[in-house]
C-alpha cells in the first residue's frame, strides 16, 4: 500500500478554493473566483503553501515598504502564506501543519489538519475543524493540481533564480 506521504510529495497548483459556512449559508470565494496558488510537500517532512486573490491593489510606488494603508490591507487580506513541517495520519487521511511562519502571525506556532482525498492528480484538502474567517465560522475545501514535472521545474528554477539573484 502506498502511503499518503508518497502521493503528497511534489508540487500542487491551485484549482478552487471554497469556504462553506458552518451555518448553511452560501458558498464564499475569499481568494474570488480564480486564485493562483502553489504548495509544496518535500519528502523530509516540510510544506510551504501561498495562495492570492486574483486581483490585489498594485502598490503606487516600487518600495514594498512605502505601502498605503488601502494597498496594505489589499495585499494582506488577499493573500495566504505559511511553511512548516507537515506528518500525515494514514489511518485517518489527515495531514497536520505544525506553522513555523505565517503571513497571519497568529498562525505563528500553530497546528492545522486537513482531511485529505485524492482522485488521480487532484488533491482535495478540506479543515477538520472550522475556522473563523471575515467573522462566522467556515470549513475550507481546497482543491489542487499536481503540477506537470515541467512546470515544477520551472518554478523551482524561478524561485532558485530569484534567491541567487538577491544575494
Amino acid at each position: 500500500m502506498t502511503s499518503i506521504k508518497n502521493e503528497l510529495i511534489g508540487t500542487w497548483k491551485l484549482l478552487s478554493y471554497i469556504e462553506v459556512p458552518i451555518e448553511g449559508d452560501d458558498s464564499l470565494f475569499p481568494m474570488g473566483k480564480n486564485p493562483y496558488g502553489i504548495l509544496m510537500y518535500s519528502p523530509d517532512g516540510f510544506m510551504a503553501v501561498q495562495v492570492s486573490k486574483e486581483a490585489r491593489l498594485l502598490y503606487k510606488s516600487n518600495d514594498k515598504m512605502m505601502a498605503t494603508q488601502e494597498e496594505m490591507a489589499s495585499s494582506l487580506q488577499g493573500y495566504i502564506a505559511f511553511c512548516g513541517r507537515y506528518k500525515i495520519d494514514n489511518k485517518r487521511a489527515v495531514v497536520t501543519y505544525s506553522i513555523e511562519s505565517s503571513l497571519f502571525p497568529n498562525w505563528n506556532n500553530q497546528m492545522q489538519h486537513r482531511k485529505i482525498d485524492f482522485e488521480g492528480d487532484i488533491l482535495y484538502l478540506k479543515s477538520t475543524e472550522p475556522i473563523l474567517s471575515n467573522g462566522i465560522y467556515v470549513n475550507s475545501y481546497m482543491t489542487w493540481q499536481r503540477m506537470e514535472r515541467s512546470e515544477e521545474e520551472f518554478v523551482s528554477e524561478h524561485l532558485l533564480r530569484e534567491v541567487t539573484l538577491k544575494n
